[in-house]
């Protein structure tokens, strides 16, 4: 190998001035034929071109755009047949382009254009000297994806006698005024206004004043949109398709006349349109010539010309060809088996050598990966997409300074924003492959960074040549598109990657020896989280091992324990839903409502089972103190506690569930296959499974408050060595209140759904004296009551108010005492002041008769005597009215007489209402009472909303729910 260092190709070489400008936009490598011919045209109009699609000066300008293109030979044989034939020679009169990758058939047509217009611009460059001149040609374009096919296209200058624009309605119209202007056009007016195909004996005068340059390019994309455009009793496809065939033999007849087309080089690019490219590639086939006007390592020269000011100096390139020649060879020959191996070897070299001379400061392989397999990615853009990309590799490496011997497939500075937005726009995976890069190219703790400086620490000498990262960026390189099988059709593809021995031979060089590379090589197997080997090829994915991905997401929910917190919180939410008197985490006394007559269950924050001694003053705090006062309801309050044991538990299956819910919304992003996709529900499953068991554990211990020396004090009840019944609902997810209220009701009874009325008689001494030298209490008001069971600690705790009512309706019927409403007074004769018959006594009345704000209980020693019989008229004595009350809640209802008969009961409530938010909620009890007397209600509901429903929050937050509980369907 030569001793003379290699300096940097940025040193060697002048990039072109539309690669270096500030101004740099990829429209400078889109070049349409449309625009630019209607672009030339305004301008030989001298007509305004502001209106126009703007046209970068180095495909306007004739001179500017053949100094920056490379004449292939097959570019040179297309424009000397063409020129040749437009002077009246005996070249090709129809020639159809099948380009491949490198020249580009819009950059052909260009070409011609530019040759027909101004022949001598050829001149300035070595390639176009000595081409026939035929004079002033007459050109028409036509350009499918600028040509309406329903409106036509106007022509530029100035309107008609009729004051309006002319326009041609198809393409024969556009081409009779290209060629003849206003007397070609009315050659064929007739025939354009109707949309009906000229015939070739038509076409014959038009062509006849030659030289004439037809130039027709995207004809398929026209035709598509054509079909569907009426025609007389066709279509517009079906006469284009008859014009074009007429065109042929016209042009075939025609003398100083050359027709040349565009048609796509493989059945893929054409889409599900396949029979119309045949259709179309038939009309021409008996007259036309096939033409490819790049072929072989002629590409190199194109890519070279339009990206570099100048070609770099032959020494320079020679130089750091025979290098890589060297080494290539060298390790080639150490893997060959045999002589002729050998042999082989250094016939490879030569080859490598020749062509890295020809492609400098470009490796080969670079423009070879993108020619042979970036092309079979269909939205690949070939020549466009090569000189985009490539145009954002030289910039990046001209902005950092940095560069390398040439610039190869594992040089690419995919760190770099625009290389990479430039990387995977050409390749179809613009936003897919940012958790690629991520974790195995550009993080902070990205893979191949870690391999590089673990490396550069314990070799010095690798220290700035990043190996880990050229290998890996080659290989992402070769992980897109596919490489045609050996005597394969078009779609007959190698799967996307690259062999160890291919990929050493794409990264060895003068600065990384083979045995380098390898020893990065396994390394990148081992821990790159995205590079998958088959066994044959390396090849980066979008889909990495579930388990790894999980533990990745899992590790980030870990950084923010507030995520799992809320996640914990939303299911618990879920779990309590619809259970009023379960308050989740109140994190201050104030937070546990008072003066709620309903058992409530306050249910801790996490927080709290871990705060070890401090807990049971927390807990003192709840009991005795309702915000800044004291709590009065402190017999209708408990606290779940939260076990210690499960917290943890519950907080890893939570991370990891989170973590599999996040792995699976990018499923897409990261192409999941449907074999990881099953093995990612029956890990979601197994975490789900945890959480629940979590969840059901988390509060087996309840703390109620108790009378403790005078004062408050804690009763703890657990679990213990007897199981809870209740587990999970149908859709497998913990019932926690129901448990909770299972341990202290019937488990541990400690809070009562049942009382009997001479416990409210015995609790509040009715009967008896309160005090000493105090009278005895006859009477006590509903509301004390409710107010006694739940603030005396000691009194039985009650789940709910609902227990008081039934107990006093018990008690009503049993003759433990009477019920009205008011606050009557005791007279002097011991009885209550107030008319018998509002007084419900000795016999049976409905829960929700009772009214425990406003009722009154009388003991019967204070009940009011009955009136006295009166006499009608007739003398005919008449019955005393009764002693109890009609039904508090239907006024209208007769009160029964001894001795006759009971009146039919009432079987059906109908009432209907408008309520908003809040009333719905005092509203609901009712109905829940009404559904506890009947078994069952039917509820309708209509509701309308002037701006109309959020469709999100209507079906999580209203259709959902109720379909979860099968009340509809």
């Amino acid at each position: 190998m030569t001793s003379t260092p290699l300096k940097p190709w940025l040193e060697n070489v002048q990039l072109h001035p539309d690669v270096l400008s500030d101004a740099f936009s990829e429209d400078i490598f889109a070049l349409d034929l449309g625009p630019l011919a209607d672009c030339l045209l305004a301008e030989e109009l001298r007509l305004s071109t502001k209106d126009l699609p703007a046209v970068p000066a180095v495909y306007r300008d004739p001179e500017h755009f053949f100094r920056a293109s490379y004449l292939t030979t097959g570019l040179r044989a297309l424009l000397a047949d063409a020129l040749d034939r437009l002077g009246g020679g005996p070249g090709n009169r129809i020639l159809k382009l099948v380009t491949a990758f490198g020249g580009g058939k819009s950059h052909t047509l260009a070409a011609l254009l530019h040759a027909a217009r101004s022949r001598k611009s050829l001149d300035l460059i070595p390639e176009g000297r000595g081409l026939p001149e035929p004079g002033r040609v007459r050109v028409a374009v036509f350009d499918g994806q600028f040509f309406d096919a329903k409106t036509g296209k106007a022509v530029p200058g100035p309107s008609t006698g009729s004051g309006q624009a002319l326009r041609a309605r198809t393409m024969w119209g556009w081409i009779a005024w290209s060629l003849g202007g206003t007397k070609g056009y009315e050659m064929l007016r007739e025939q354009d206004e109707a949309r009906v195909a000229p015939g070739a004996d038509a076409l014959l005068p038009l062509l006849k004043e030659g030289p004439n340059l037809i130039l027709l390019d995207e004809v398929l994309e026209y035709l598509i949109s054509a079909g569907g455009v009426k025609a007389e009793k066709t279509t517009l496809r079906d006469e284009t398709l008859s014009f074009l065939k007429r065109l042929t033999a016209a042009v075939g007849t025609a003398p100083n006349t050359a027709l040349v087309f565009s048609l796509q080089s493989s059945k893929r690019e054409s889409l599900k349109y396949v029979n119309l490219l045949q259709t179309v590639d038939h009309l021409a086939a008996r007259k036309d010539q096939r033409r490819e006007p790049v072929e072989g390592n002629e590409i190199l020269a194109v890519v070279q010309r339009r990206l570099l000011a100048k070609l770099p100096e032959a020494e320079t390139a020679t130089l750091a060809a025979t290098a890589y020649q060297h080494v290539v060879t060298q390790m080639r020959r150490a893997y060959a088996r045999s002589a002729s191996e050998q042999q082989q070897a250094e016939e490879e070299g030569i080859a490598l050598r020749d062509r890295i001379r020809a492609a400098y400061p470009f490796h080969p392989t670079l423009i070879d990966l993108m020619r042979e397999r970036w092309a079979a990615i269909p939205d690949f853009q070939r020549t466009r997409g090569a000189l985009r990309f490539l145009a954002a590799c030289l910039r990046a490496a001209h902005r950092d300074g940095k560069a390398r011997a040439v610039l190869g497939p594992g040089d690419v500075a995919i760190a770099d924003p625009e290389v990479r937005l430039a990387f995977f726009k050409e390749v179809g995976q613009q936003s897919d492959f940012q958790a690629v890069l991520e974790h195995d190219f550009t993080g902070a703790n990205s893979r191949t960074r870690r391999i590089d400086e673990r490396r550069a620490k314990e070799v010095p000498g690798e220290a700035g040549k990043r190996p880990a990262t050229r290998l890996a960026t080659a290989v992402l390189m070769y992980s897109f598109g596919g490489l045609r099988r050996e005597g394969g059709g078009d779609g007959d593809l190698l799967p996307p990657g690259i062999t160890e021995a291919d990929l050493l031979s794409v990264c060895v060089g003068p600065d990384l020896d083979s045995t380098t590379a390898q020893a990065c090589l396994k390394e990148l197997k081992e821990q790159c989280l995205y590079l998958h080997y088959d066994g044959v090829r390396y090849c980066f994915k979008k889909d990495p091992n579930i388990t790894l991905l999980i533990e990745q997401e899992t590790d980030s929910v870990a950084r923010d324990e507030n995520r799992a917190r809320a996640r914990i919180k939303e299911m618990l939410e879920e779990r309590l839903a619809g259970q009023r008197t379960a308050l989740l985490w109140p994190m201050k006394s104030g937070e546990l409502d008072d003066h709620d007559p309903s058992f409530l269950v306050g249910y801790l924050p996490l927080e709290f089972g871990t705060r070890g001694t401090t807990r049971e003053s927390e807990a003192l705090e709840y009991f005795e103190k309702c915000g800044g006062k004291p709590r009065d309801y402190r017999n209708g309050i408990c606290i779940a506690v939260p076990s210690d044991d499960q917290i943890e538990t519950l907080r890893r299956a939570v991370r990891y569930l989170i973590a599999v819910e996040q792995v699976r919304s990018k499923w897409k992003q990261l192409n999941l296959t449907d074999a990881q996709k099953d093995q990612l529900r029956e890990r979601e499953s197994t975490e789900k499974s945890a959480a629940e068991s979590a969840l059901l554990k988390l509060y087996t211990e309840v703390w109620l408050p108790r009378v403790d020396n005078g004062g408050v004090g804690i009763d703890k009840v657990a679990v213990g060595g007897r199981p809870l019944q209740t587990t999970l609902d149908e859709k497998k997810r913990a019932l926690i209140h129901q448990r909770v209220m299972e341990l202290i009701t019937n488990v541990q009874p400690k809070v009562f759904g049942t009382l009997t009325p001479s416990k409210v008689v015995d609790l509040f001494k009715l009967g008896d004296a309160v005090g000493e030298g105090t009278p005895p209490r006859f009477g006590i008001r509903t509301a004390d009551v409710v107010s006694g069971f739940y603030s005396f600690l000691g009194f039985p705790r009650l789940t709910s108010e609902t227990v008081i009512r039934r107990t006093v309706a018990q008690g009503v019927e049993k003759r433990l005492f009477g019920y009205t409403t008011g606050s009557p007074n005791l007279g002097a004769d011991g009885k209550f002041q107030i008319d018998p018959a509002k007084i419900a006594f000795d016999r049976s009345i409905t829960d929700d008769e009772v009214d425990l704000q406003a009722g009154f209980l009388i003991m019967p020693a204070a009940l009011p005597l009955p009136a006295p019989q009166t006499t009608t008229q007739t003398g005919s004595p008449q019955p005393a009215e009764p002693s109890a009350a009609p039904a508090m809640n239907d006024p209208a209802t007769p009160t029964p007489r001894p001795g006759s008969p009971t009146p039919p009961q009432q079987r059906t409530v109908e009432f209907a209402f408008s309520a908003d938010r809040n009333q719905l909620f005092t509203a609901w009890n009712a109905l829940a009472n009404l559904a506890d007397l009947a078994g069952r209600v039917t509820i309708s509901v209509h509701a309308d909303s002037e701006a109309g429903f959020d469709q999100s929050k209507l079906e999580n937050g209203v259709l959902e729910p109720l379909r979860e509980t099968k009340l509809i369907d």
